[in-house]
This record gives C-alpha cells, structure tokens and sequence, in this order.
C-alpha cells in the first residue's frame, strides 16, 4: 500500500470514528434512530485492495468506534462481516464486465445501483450490530424499527455525501 494511501485512509478511519463518537452517537431521534456513518469508509474500499487489508481497516475502524463508545466489540464485529461481505455486494451491483480498479460511487456504479449497494450493506451491518446490541432478544419490533430506522437514515446521509462528492469531482475535472 502507498504511504499516501495509508495516511489518507488513517486519516478517515480517525475522522469517521471521531465524528460517530463525538456527535452521531448522541443521536437518538424517537429512542429508535442513530446513524452509524463510519461504515462509509469501508464501503468505499476499492477493488484493488486485498481482502486481508479489507477485513483489518474494517476491524480497526470498528474497534476505534468502540473504544470511545463504550460498546465492546459491537461495531468491530459489525464492521469486520461488513468488510468481509463488500467485495461482493460491489460485484453484485456492478452491471458490466470491469477490468479496471473499480471504487465504489455514483460516477463508477450508477445512481440507482450504488443506492442499491448502499441500503443493503447498511441493512445487513444494522443488523448484525442491532442484534447484538439486543442480547438477551427481548421485543422484536423495537429491533425491527432500530434496524430499519437507523439503516434508512445512515443510508441517505451517505447518498447525499456520495452524490455531492460525485459532483464535486466532476468540477474539479471541469
């Protein structure tokens, strides 16, 4: 990996965890809704990154979460399934034979697919920390809207900074 890859990424991990811990974690629209926005770092790994260093940016950036957020091993267990899981929910959305590194995005997948990419990645890493978090099972409904709730709204803070990130690049190539 480029040391400027590196420091990049690090510089995310810090600042997505920096953020989920410090404002989004306070977050608790209805006793229901709280978006868990770090997972867009690994749903932004591109195609030609390992699967190794997937899983560990993917534990580490769930690890960072946890530290500060009093949850033991919650969102590194999340966030590890999920990085196991998004080489191929990528491969899932992406219509056509690429060859090239592809990265994750409006201007590589389309709109309408990385919408689809994103609400079912979000749907499956909800859940499995929802879950989780509810051991001992007690009313499924109130999992069932944490879950759903949380997951729409994570999903559309991250279409929104996908779509206005897409637009951004496209003027600075103008």
């Amino acid at each position: 990996m480029e040391t400027v890859s590196f420091f990049r990424k690090l510089g995310l991990l810090l600042g997505l965890a920096a953020v989920q811990v410090l404002f989004l974690n306070r977050i608790s629209l209805f006793g229901y809704v709280t978006p868990l926005l770090y997972i867009w770092m690994i749903l932004r790994f591109d195609s030609s990154m390992s699967r190794t260093g997937i899983l560990l940016w993917s534990f580490f950036m769930g690890l960072a979460v946890d530290i500060f957020s009093a949850t033991p091993g919650l969102n590194a267990a999340s966030a590890t399934l999920l990085g196991m899981i998004q080489p191929g929910l990528v491969k899932l959305f992406v219509t056509h034979d690429r060859h090239d590194v592809l990265l994750p995005g409006v201007q590589s997948m389309g709109v309408r697919q990385f919408a689809g990419y994103l609400i079912l990645a979000t749907l499956i890493h909800h859940s499995v920390y929802f879950l989780l978090r509810s051991i001992p099972l007690g009313d499924w409904s109130v999992l069932v809207a944490k879950v759903v709730f949380s997951a729409l709204l994570t999903f559309v803070f991250m279409l929104v900074f996908g779509i206005s990130s897409s637009k951004n690049a496209a003027a600075r190539r103008s």
